[in-house]
């Protein structure tokens, strides 16, 4: 294989050069941290965040994921199955907490709440829950060290882990900054003032197309989209580019805002759901193209992504913008098959100069816009006290 093709974090360069010395240590907060042998198993089986990830040791010239070490396996294997552990406890904790709220209430409100309850238990309980059990039963049956798809995928995760991002940090500070101002104000009365109306749009807002993707209608809704804007939004600027990422999601958040005008004309809509599905959208498009160079199962967990977001909007269709998800994902979609070239085989993508100049408008104009959305919450006469 053409070494120009071949994954970044599988080159010798993927991780810097060791410390001077025959010691152990590991890399924490960009630190180089020296250690004993013993010290650096205890580090590497702890569940305490963040993780270690990057190791290095006298046998070895160069810094490299702990996954890469045998006599650190068991150390990872304690720690998985330690927070596997956990997340099968807190959800089952969660399926009854929500359980209990979920009885039968004759509150006006009751469908609304019984949502709400039913989609928090899925996504809190049920889903740790199950991948919790499966991981275990997976763990147990797994080898007593690393496998050839182990040692890749913890390379891949590393290297990932690793490297540093800047648009995805810039956006969610965007959001949330239009967050801390809805929950000072109140989330009804923001999404009067600038979300996705429709009523409203029609009468010459179309501003609320823009503006309605970066509101949130409480703080699960978003948590939920925070913590999945910082994981796709890293994946992108890694494996793509900063500029691919601002003009996937300002795209997709777009195109989801006019799927939702035309199929959901009657409702108020507010979340960034839309421009990260064209996220997952792009990231599949990615997958398709760059199957050969990226590791095992990322095509798999993108897929169950979707199918846990479409199954969840199944079952709280009152309360999700399926519409909005729809347009987002199948702008990300398209966009991931105009710019993933089919002919070339490496990442990070290329970034051209249309592109840079394109995504750094469409980063510009998301950021705007949460400025603006801040501005008509604040000024708007309804919610002056």
């Amino acid at each position: 294989m053409n070494s120009d093709f071949i994954p970044p974090w599988e080159r010798e360069d993927a991780f810097p050069e060791k410390p001077a010395g025959d010691d152990y240590g590991y890399i924490l907060r960009g630190k180089f941290i020296r250690c004993s042998r013993d010290e650096l198993m205890e580090k590497c089986s702890s569940t305490g965040l963040p993780h270690i990830q990057l190791v290095w040791c006298p046998e070895w010239p160069r810094v490299a994921p702990a996954t890469q070490f045998d006599f650190l396996f068991d150390a990872l294997r304690k720690r998985k199955r330690s927070e596997l552990k956990s997340a099968v406890g807190i959800g089952s904790l969660n399926l009854l907490i929500w359980g209990v709220l979920g009885l039968p209430t004759g509150h006006h409100d009751g469908l609304f709440i019984w949502t709400w309850v039913l989609l928090l238990a899925t996504t809190t309980g049920v889903i740790p829950v199950v991948s919790g059990i499966y991981g275990l039963k997976k763990l147990k049956r797994s080898s007593t060290t690393g496998t050839d798809e182990s040692l890749a995928v913890g390379r891949y995760s590393a290297w990932v882990l690793s490297r540093r991002i800047l648009f995805t940090w810039l956006l969610l500070g965007g959001i949330g900054g239009v967050f801390l101002v809805e929950c000072i104000h109140g989330f009804p009365e923001s999404a009067k003032a600038a979300g996705l109306d429709k009523h409203a749009v029609w009468h010459g807002e179309w501003w609320r197309l823009f503006t309605g993707p970066l509101l949130h209608g409480n703080l699960m809704h978003f948590i939920f989209n925070a913590s999945a804007l910082v994981g796709l939004g890293r994946l992108m600027e890694v494996l793509t580019s900063r500029y691919h990422l601002a003009l996937v999601f300002g795209v997709s958040a777009l195109t989801g805002s006019i799927f939702s005008l035309f199929l959901l004309p009657a409702t108020t809509s507010v979340g960034a759901s839309g421009g990260l599905l064209g996220l997952i959208g792009f990231l599949a498009m990615l997958g398709c193209r760059r199957k050969q160079m990226l590791p095992p199962g990322f095509a798999r967990s993108l897929a169950v992504n979707v199918a846990i977001i479409a199954a969840m909007g199944i079952l709280a269709f009152s309360i999700i913008d399926n519409a909005a998800h729809l347009g987002g994902f199948l702008a990300g979609i398209a966009l991931g098959f105009y710019l993933v070239n089919s002919t070339e085989q490496g990442l990070p993508l290329m970034v051209g100069t249309k592109t840079k100049a394109v995504g750094i408008l469409a980063f510009m104009v998301t950021l705007s816009f949460a400025a603006f959305g801040i501005f008509r919450i604040c000024s708007n006469p309804l919610l002056q006290h």
